[in-house]
């Protein structure tokens, strides 16, 4: 029988929490690129300005609902995978909470900050009217907005990412509807298109109520023995680099966004709009591949699955530079037609938008990169790195950069600005991270800071889910016993329980000639104690609520051995899988 270790779980899960995942980000950057769209046609492209200088204001709005969301589910999917639920439990309660109260409370700043916050983002009586319409509304609408990131986070981490999906694809598609309605009909102008994407956001929240009732969910929602502050805390220091993300981008926007309109003038604020919004496509197709790093690979860092994590990264990557790609191919073949599809009529800037755009689409690759780096860092608690990566390319690089450059080339200066600063920020972090790794103060080696395959000491292989061949798994796990010194009736007992799990499996977890079923079988070492992990997809089976009448139907006569030895016998439902661990 082959001990061999191979991708095939992981790679389903992949596609599995992708779909999902991309169709999220779709959803939700989809509904903003034709958002800009729209209120560039219907109202013009200076309300495609205001609502790019309302951005430094926006990105502060999303900041509860996003830094309790990421940090927060990040956490959950590292407790979950460590099998800790009451812990991770009391996360999603702590973050929900926590995160609507302030959300709520920060919703009425609305009429006092509104006119204050126009005048600052925008000093030219053209866009302030429409600017101050334009926050308004979506200050009001914070805690629908911060409900709508918090949930959609925990709901993928918990067995349900195709609700996170259909959330913002209910939102996204009622956001084009509303538009046009409140736009077009009730002539609600710029107030019409905030309005609008509030309304659909709070449509979407319906799928809470299918969460509420799923079956598969491992997170419970509840208010007492959880310690706020703690759990507060916890989730905001994951979070950290998307604070820092999100303060950092606002404060670089408004500072850039403020320059452009002083020193090269109101049409050249229209080109650069047109371009900040084109790189939402960017974070439209890559981003959706990303996003699937802290719901998978948290779980897998938990595991201490380093394969898994391997594996899946070589996905995350490969697949979002193909499309990032194809992309800047785009706008390179068709830069007037994206410029006009954004409402540029102004023949006389439609070729200096177009030469813009081919030079802002340069900085795609790079950028995705960056936010690959960044949201892997933060997922497995590497912060500092995460951090530095954010702050580097969006602020300390690309502050000086694009002031240089803008004062010897104008508006082309500013788009190529980008790609430069976002060049260099991988160039630093990764010095950054080869010298800490050096002297001993980031772990392991190599970019993904995991143990390479030859330093991985342990047991693990994937087999079919068949009855025939998952006999002579016994022998196979008390071989690599007895290689590693461990006594002989703990490598028996190891090596009858992992056969008898694997036969019920192959027996009751899949339908029947279902080719494609594996199991995942684990054993390493951690100090003292030996660790067996089984993992397979089939139906729920949860061996540790094994009861004596059980015995007739299923072959687990290991089981009371196991009990008796192992320091920990622990059951979850993580990622839709079935995951048994014995700590002995």
């Amino acid at each position: 029988m082959e001990t061999k270790r191979n991708d095939y779980l992981v790679k389903k899960k992949f596609y599995d929490y992708l779909i999902p995942s991309f169709l999220s980000e779709v959803a939700l950057h989809a509904g903003t690129v034709i958002d800009a769209i729209i209120v560039g046609n219907l109202i013009g492209v200076d309300a495609l300005s205001a609502v790019t200088l309302s951005n430094p204001v926006i990105r502060v709005l999303f900041i509860p609902g996003l830094i309790l969301g990421l940090g927060g589910s990040t956490i959950a999917a590292i407790l979950l995978g460590e099998r800790k639920l009451k812990e991770a439990s009391n996360i999603f309660s702590a973050c929900i909470v926590v995160g609507v109260i302030f959300s709520i409370v920060a919703a009425f700043s609305a009429f006092f900050i509104s006119e204050p916050l126009a005048q600052l983002l925008a000093d030219d009586p053209r866009f302030v009217s429409m600017v101050e319409e334009y926050l308004f509304i979506n200050i009001l609408g914070l805690p629908i907005l911060s409900l709508t990131l918090l949930t959609c986070e925990f709901m993928s981490v918990d067995n349900n990412p195709d609700l996170g999906a259909w959330m913002f694809g209910i939102a996204a598609v009622t956001n084009i509807i509303f538009d046009f309605i409140f736009i077009k009909f009730f002539d609600l102008g710029i107030q019409g298109a905030a309005l609008a994407t509030i309304v659909s956001m709070a449509l979407g929240l319906v799928t809470l109520i299918f969460y509420a009732k799923a079956e598969n969910r491992m997170l419970n929602f509840h208010i007492g023995g959880v310690d706020w502050i703690k759990n507060t805390l916890k989730a905001l220091k994951i979070g950290l680099p998307r604070i820092s993300l999100e303060v950092v981008q606002a404060l670089q926007i408004l500072i850039i966004n403020s320059a452009v309109l002083q020193t090269l003038g109101a049409h050249a604020m229209n080109v650069y709009a047109i371009c900040t919004n084109t790189l939402i496509m960017a974070e439209l197709l890559a981003g959706g591949i990303i996003s699937v790093i802290p719901n998978i690979c948290g779980v897998l860092y938990g595991e201490k699955d380093y394969f898994a994590i391997r594996q899946l990264m070589k996905k995350v990557v490969s697949l979002s530079s193909v499309l990032i790609f194809i992309l800047t191919a785009v706008f390179f073949i068709f830069p007037e037609e994206i410029a006009v599809m954004f409402g540029m009529e102004d023949e006389k800037l439609l070729p200096t938008a177009a030469t813009c755009l081919k030079i802002y689409s340069l900085s795609f690759i790079f950028f995705v990169f960056n936010e690959f780096l960044q949201t892997y860092y933060q997922t497995i608690l590497e912060t500092m790195l995460a951090t530095l990566d954010t702050i580097l390319e969006f602020f300390v690089l690309l502050i000086p950069i694009t002031f240089l450059l803008m004062n010897y080339y104008g508006i082309y200066g500013v788009c190529a600005a980008v790609a430069i600063s976002e060049i260099l920020t991988i160039i630093i972090v990764e010095a950054v991270r080869k010298i800490q790794q050096s002297r001993g103060k980031l772990p392991q080696e190599g970019l993904l800071m995991i143990p390479k395959p030859e330093h991985d000491d342990s047991l693990d292989f994937t087999i079919e889910a068949n009855e025939k061949k998952v006999i002579g798994i016994a022998e196979k796990i008390m071989e690599y016993c007895r290689e590693k010194n461990f006594d002989e009736n703990t490598a028996y007992v190891l090596g009858l329980f992992t056969e008898e799990i694997a036969v019920n499996i192959s027996r009751y977890g899949y339908e029947k000639n279902n080719k494609n079923s594996f199991i995942d079988i684990n054993l390493s070492q951690d100090g003292e104690n030996r660790i067996l992990r089984i993992r397979d997809d089939g139906i729920p089976f949860d061996p540790t609520k094994y009861t004596p009448e059980e015995e007739k139907k299923f072959l687990l006569g290991g089981i009371g051995l196991i009990k008796k030895l192992a320091k920990k016998f622990t059951y979850t439902r993580v990622l839709n899988m079935n995951n048994t661990i014995i700590e002995i």
